[in-house]
């Protein structure tokens, strides 16, 4: 499947972020940020643009592999000094790391979001740190905006796009995993953050 323009054009897809997180935009990574223990080492699954590692990682010098299936994210990113490389999550296997995170895509993977979030766990050894929006342009009464969201968040090698979480459905995911510690609200209440106590013991 072809990405959306979002996912194509790197431009857009921040200037889309930051349209829909206004002034939380920095805050939301952040605490994710604050999530990651100086000297632990980061695999960053459907990083972006690798805006994380970019402005809140690299100063801490963490060990970082970002992964994206966009070729045209991964080329910016990659010309300004991300380590990072293009990965299909659904197929590749994905690399060990200390601290495993996906920020606002485990929607892509609906519906066996829990199998990904399987295979965040067993390449982990510390943790993963899932972030997810819990309040979609794509589950809006509106049938126009909601055309749009869906529309307009098509990465490529999507399954399944009509479907969002919303707070039930993202809390009862996070909660039907025993390895799952807490959750959190990110500033602005737009997004969930999930921790969960890595399997990987390798």
């Amino acid at each position: 499947m072809t990405p959306s323009l979002i996912y194509s054009h790197r431009w857009l897809y921040h200037g889309v972020m930051r349209l829909l997180y206004g002034r939380h935009f920095g805050a939301r990574y952040a605490a994710i940020a604050a999530e990651i223990p100086s000297g632990a080492s980061v695999v960053d699954v459907c990083a972006g643009d690798g805006y994380l590692y970019l402005r809140y990682l690299r100063r801490k010098a963490v060990p970082y592999v970002g992964l994206d299936i966009s070729a045209g994210l991964v080329d910016w990113a990659q010309r300004h000094g991300v380590p990072v490389r293009q990965f299909d999550a659904r197929q590749d296997e994905l690399p060990i790391g200390d601290v495993v995170i996906m920020q606002a895509s485990l929607y892509q993977f609906l519906p066996c979001a829990d199998e990904m979030l399987r295979k965040l766990l067993a390449a982990a050894r510390q943790k993963v740190v899932i972030t997810e929006p819990i309040r979609n342009m794509a589950a809006s009464s509106n049938p126009l905006l909601a055309l749009v969201g869906r529309r307009a968040t098509v990465p490529a090698g999507a399954a399944y796009v009509a479907q969002r979480f919303n707070a039930q459905t993202l809390s009862a995911l996070f909660h039907s995993f025993d390895a799952f510690e807490r959750s959190a609200l990110l500033p602005g209440g737009r997004e969930m953050l999930g921790v969960f106590a890595g399997r990987c013991r390798s």
